[in-house]
């Protein structure tokens, strides 16, 4: 009896904890923090942009591969067709990024995805980032997603960022806005100049290697993902196209396990019918082509880029100016 008296007592004490944990998570809910206020920011823009297009439009879906890697500004001018990079960071996750999405298509629009390959190998943990960006300013993305992706989210706050929070939820912090010049209307980043890149940034390069892509296979989470979101695109009448990340080019990438990934991919969109523009040696630049990290182009390695994207995209271009 004494066993099932501390038994009860123990899981009462637990439940009582966890009740009121969910209460502070909720009760600090939309307010703002400065840690990810920069996510906020550049997605104003780019959305006060995209919803302002009444005829049909490009977009840009990944992370910062393209938020620095593709200039949309380049595309609108040489094709004549509205662009918008709708690009922030891979660390919002596959499914925020994909969701995220859906708030700028309409019908008849076009959607180019260079997804980086750490996406494909996601398990959808979610990160401190994502947390962090959805308690403070997406709070309608957790209320939109599935139970166990909640439970994920809540579950995951640390409590650092509850501290804060509940501090800022008595006392709002005074909030610096980020600098919005650093992003033009397009949503392409306009800060990564080569010629204002620091001794410092080229001496990090040296420190760079490839990614870690684990088992180098496509998770079962992030094939639901994507077909999800293709089912949708399909659905409402938007056409979608697939193309490869931007990156340095590591000997390793030329290994077997690294080309039977990459045709992992490849094998992938072909059996749904999605089409997949260049390959993936066609986006693999030199350093001297990068930024600050090994997906963020500087301005000279974008252009490059972009004209190559604009070339591949092109057929697909015309069909949309076909469909109008």
């Amino acid at each position: 009896m004494v066993y099932f008296r501390y038994l009860r007592a123990t899981l009462f004490g637990f439940l009582i904890s966890c009740i009121i944990f969910v209460g502070f998570v909720f009760y600090q809910m939309g307010v703002p923090t400065q840690t990810s206020r920069w996510i906020y920011d550049l997605d104003t823009v780019k959305s006060s942009y995209a919803h302002s297009i009444k005829t049909p439009k490009l977009l840009l879906v990944s992370g910062s591969n393209t938020l620095y890697g593709i200039s949309c500004q380049m595309i609108q001018e040489e094709t004549g067709v509205p662009c918008i990079n709708t690009a922030l960071t891979q660390e919002l996750g596959l499914d925020y990024i994909l969701t995220h999405a859906r708030t700028f298509a309409k019908a008849g629009d076009t959607i180019l995805m260079p997804l980086e390959y750490q996406l494909y190998t996601s398990d959808g943990k979610p990160s401190d980032l994502l947390i962090d960006y959805v308690f403070a300013y997406a709070p309608d993305y957790l209320k939109s997603t599935k139970l166990l992706s909640q439970i994920r989210l809540v579950g995951g706050i640390s409590f650092e960022r509850l501290t804060q929070g509940m501090v800022a939820k008595f006392k709002p912090l005074q909030l610096k806005n980020t600098d919005k010049s650093r992003i033009n209307q397009n949503g392409d980043v306009t800060d990564n100049g080569k010629d204002k890149m620091a001794e410092d940034q080229y001496n990090a390069m040296a420190a760079w290697n490839p990614f870690n892509l684990g088992s180098y296979k496509i998770t079962n989470y992030s094939k639901k993902e994507i077909l999800k979101f293709i089912y949708w695109c399909k659905k409402n009448n938007i056409n979608i196209v697939s193309t490869w990340p931007s990156t340095v080019s590591f000997d390793a990438y030329q290994q077997p396990k690294s080309q039977d990934f990459f045709q992992s991919i490849e094998d992938f969109y072909q059996s749904i019918h999605v089409p997949v523009i260049g390959t993936p040696r066609d986006f693999l630049y030199d350093k001297s082509l990068f930024f600050n990290s090994t997906y963020h182009l500087n301005d000279v390695g974008r252009c490059q880029r972009t004209r190559q994207i604009i070339e591949l995209i092109k057929p697909y271009l015309n069909s949309m100016a076909d469909r109008t």
